[in-house]
């Protein structure tokens, strides 16, 4: 980091993954129970090569964004304005 920094810059060719209601809280998008098996994350894990009895918790975890980005989408209940039905979905941008 710059002792002054960098004028901000505008952010260009950038889409949304979420547009969520009002009602949404830290814990719909960023979870911080038990990591499952088969969720995003989990499957992540997996193919890094971490052990199952190794995933442990999205809590501890919190530090590696890889992890939490997979996080938000394993809530099968989150409401993704942008996804066609309920749960860890979302739309691809612009195609």
């Amino acid at each position: 980091m710059e002792l002054k920094p960098s004028p901000i810059k505008d952010i260009t060719g950038a889409f949304a993954l979420l547009n969520l209601g009002d009602a949404i809280t830290t814990d719909h998008i960023s979870p911080a129970g038990n990591i499952a098996i088969n969720s995003p994350a989990g499957r992540y894990l997996k193919e890094n090569g971490i052990d199952e009895v190794d995933y442990n918790s999205y809590g501890s975890r919190r530090g590696n964004d890889l992890i939490m980005a997979r996080g938000t989408f394993a809530n099968v209940k989150l409401v993704n304005k942008l996804a066609s039905k309920p749960g860890p979905w979302t739309k691809h941008v612009p195609t």
